[in-house]
C-alpha cells in the first residue's frame, strides 16, 4: 500500500464532511427491509454498514442506465456533454471495487468511452470492508481483497478505521484530515488479523483453477437445458452484475422530423431480440443458448483476452433471479463435479 493511517471512529462525522466538501457524497442506504441502494445522502447517519450487496452496483454513476449521446437539430450534430458533478462514492466493497477496475478496462480501450471517463474521472472513490454472508463468493473469484478501482478504502478494526490511501486523488485529501495518524505496527497486526478472520469468514465458492476447462469441456452438459427451461429470459441477472456493459443505441426523432437525439441504454444478452439481426435470423435463439453464452461471459470468456474473469462473486445474480437459476457456484461445482466424478 502508497500510505496507511488510522483514525477513531468517533471522528468519522469529521471525515464525512471532508468528503462532502468535495462534492455529492453518494452511500449505501437502506430502502427496505432486505435492500440496500446507492443514493446521494448529507447525513452519515444515513449510511447502512450492514449493508453487503445494493440492489444496482456503482457502475450506475459512471455507465448510466439510460444517458443521451448526442442530440441533432436542423442538420447540426451536437455531442451531448453532461455537467459532471465532481461526487464522491463512499461503501464501495472490494467486490464491487473489481467491477469498476473491469469497467474501466473495458471503457478505456480504444476509441476510448468519454461519456465514461469524464464521470469516472470526476470523482473519488472510498473502498470499506464487508464480512462475507452466504451469498458472497469473492473469494473463489480472486477479489475479496481491494486491489484497485479506488482512492481511499477504510477497514473497520472495531472503534477505529484502518486508512489506506492508493491514488494522487487520494492523497490530496490528506492535508483536511487531521484526525488522521500514522498506522503504527500494532494497527497493521490488527488490520491483518481482520483479513485473515475475514478470509476464513466464507461459507460459499468453488475450487477456481480449473474454469477455463470446466466451461470448454462442459458445454454440452445436459444441466444446461435444465437451467434453460427454467429460465424466464427476464434480463434480471444483467443490471445488478457489476460488469455487464451491454447496451442498445435508440434515435427518438421530434415529430416534425427536423431535431432529435441518440439514447445508450442499459441491454441485457438474456432478452429474445438481443441476437437477432437482418433477415430475422438469432444466432441465439433460445434461452439456453443465451444462458451458456453469459455464464462463459462471467467466467472464462473475457479471460482470453483480457486476463480477467468479468465475475467478481457479489451474489447479486443468485439473489435477484427469480427462477432461481442464476446459483453461480452451484452451477459451477455442478459442472466440476460431473466432470471429475465427484457429484
Amino acid at each position: 500500500m502508497a500510505q496507511s493511517f488510522v483514525f477513531s471512529k468517533a471522528d468519522f462525522d469529521s471525515f464525512f464532511r471532508v468528503l462532502q466538501s468535495l462534492g455529492e457524497v453518494s452511500a449505501p442506504i437502506r430502502v427496505s427491509d432486505q435492500s440496500f441502494a446507492f443514493k446521494q445522502i448529507n447525513d452519515p447517519r444515513e449510511i447502512a454498514w450492514d449493508a453487503l450487496r445494493t440492489i444496482l452496483p456503482p457502475k450506475k454513476f459512471f455507465y448510466p442506465p439510460k444517458e443521451t449521446l448526442l442530440t441533432y437539430k436542423d442538420g447540426q450534430i451536437e455531442e451531448s456533454v453532461s455537467d459532471n458533478k465532481f461526487q464522491v462514492i463512499f461503501g464501495v466493497h472490494p467486490c464491487d471495487l473489481h467491477g469498476l477496475g473491469i469497467m474501466d478496462t473495458i471503457f478505456e480501450a480504444g476509441p476510448a468511452d468519454t461519456h465514461y471517463l469524464q464521470k469516472r474521472n470526476h470523482s473519488l472513490i472510498v473502498g470499506l470492508s464487508c464480512m462475507p454472508d452466504k451469498f458472497c463468493f469473492c473469494q473463489s473469484m480472486g477479489t475479496s481483497c481491494a486491489t484497485r478501482g479506488y482512492d481511499l478504502f477504510l477497514t473497520d478494526l472495531d472503534d477505529d478505521f484502518f486508512l489506506q490511501v492508493e491514488t494522487p486523488a487520494g492523497s490530496a485529501v490528506l492535508p483536511q484530515l487531521p484526525m488522521l495518524r500514522p498506522a503504527e505496527d500494532a494497527d497493521k497486526e490488527r488490520y491483518k488479523d481482520y483479513w485473515l478472520r475475514r478470509e476464513k469468514a466464507f461459507t460459499n465458492g468453488f475450487a477456481p483453477d480449473n474454469l477455463r476447462a470446466t466451461m470448454d469441456m462442459e458445454w454440452n452438459n445436459s444441466l444446461w437445458d435444465d437451467l434453460g427451461k427454467r429460465c424466464l429470459s427476464c434480463g434480471n441477472c444483467t443490471p445488478v452484475c457489476p460488469t455487464c456493459y451491454c447496451f442498445d443505441l435508440v434515435d427518438i426523432a421530434s415529430l416534425s422530423d427536423d431535431e432529435g437525439s441518440r439514447v445508450r441504454e442499459w441491454d441485457s444478452c438474456q432478452f429474445v431480440g438481443f441476437a437477432q439481426v437482418a433477415g430475422d435470423y438469432n444466432f441465439r435463439p433460445s434461452p439456453v443458448d443465451r444462458l451458456k453464452f453469459w455464464y462463459r461471459h462471467k467466467l472464462h470468456g473475457f479471460d482470453d483476452a483480457f486476463a480477467s474473469r468479468t465475475c467478481v462473486g457479489c451474489g447479486r445474480c443468485t439473489v435477484s433471479c427469480p427462477a432461481g437459476i442464476d446459483d453461480l457456484v452451484q452451477v459451477v461445482k455442478t459442472l466440476q463435479g460431473q466432470k471429475e466424478g465427484k457429484e
